[in-house]
């Protein structure tokens, strides 16, 4: 057994969720990180393993977001369980193991949009709009320091943090920070001036590739979150520019209409 292997089996074991692995199978985990599904004593689990530098940091804002999701409403994102350091100085997260598919109807699509807009119903712990960790969007890492309002945590914890970077990458680009700063510091305010907006949990990179249909529920199900407390909308525009559930019926306004549901609701 290699060492990695042996890391996180004793992690598994110290966590209570099995006493020894019986079988390991590859499985695709995107462009960042490598998967595999492990076959225990107690059952399959899910496990992903990054070496990069900030892995620990991906993985635990991984974590926090499943949970807040797997609680906001059960069943829609795996369940994770541990995640932990790795002796190259990566990290792995261990999450349950959902048979997935791709492929889906016209019904699962329209139970993912419920189930999308009961997750947007879930409102902030304490007013605010933010996250309890740093998250990472692929290699970017997210700053979710609480806000009081969308437009600052929008202008200063997502825009302004993007053009530093790019800046980074073209420092001699002066038009660039000059059309960035005009979109912070005005576009935002103004197409928002006069909105309610209520901080409520989002996934945060909510697109075609990562969600699916969990072949033993047949119901939809969210992974590789990257979450906050923050704007629906910002959620259903992620979906529009990189892929909507599907084209057979009006998804996201299927999901507007049960998010307006959900708030009646709950507001009764």
């Amino acid at each position: 057994m290699s060492q990695i292997a042996q890391v996180i089996l004793e992690t598994l074991q110290n966590n209570g969720i099995c006493t020894k692995v019986l079988n390991k199978t590859a499985l695709s985990g995107g462009c960042l990180n490598d998967a595999f599904k492990l076959s225990t004593d107690t059952g399959n689990v899910f496990v992903k393993t990054n070496s990069g530098s900030n892995s620990r940091l991906m993985f635990e804002g991984e974590s926090e977001s499943l949970n807040a999701i797997h609680e906001a409403v059960p069943g829609f994102a795996p369940k994770p369980l541990c995640f932990g350091t790795l002796p190259n100085e990566g990290a792995f997260i261990v999450t349950t193991y959902i048979r997935l598919s791709t492929s889906n109807s016209a019904s699962i699509q329209i139970l993912f949009a419920r189930k999308l807009a009961e997750m947007h119903s879930s409102q902030s712990p304490n007013g605010k709009f933010g996250f309890p960790v740093m998250t990472m969007c692929g290699i970017t890492e997210q700053d979710n320091t609480w806000e009081v309002d969308w437009p600052t945590f929008y202008k200063e914890r997502r825009l302004r943090p993007i053009l530093e970077k790019c800046l980074q990458n073209n420092p001699g680009d002066s038009e660039l920070r000059r059309l960035g700063e005009i979109v912070i510091d005005k576009v935002v305010d103004h197409i928002m001036k006069d909105i309610e907006i209520k901080p409520v949990l989002i996934h945060g990179d909510l697109w075609s590739g990562n969600w699916g249909v969990n072949l033993d529920a047949n119901e939809p199900v969210i992974y590789d979150p990257s979450s906050c407390y923050g704007h629906n909308e910002y959620e259903l525009g992620i979906l529009t520019m990189f892929g909507s559930p599907g084209s057979g019926i009006c998804n996201l306004l299927y999901i507007k209409i049960y998010l307006i549901i959900y708030t009646v609701y709950h507001k009764n």
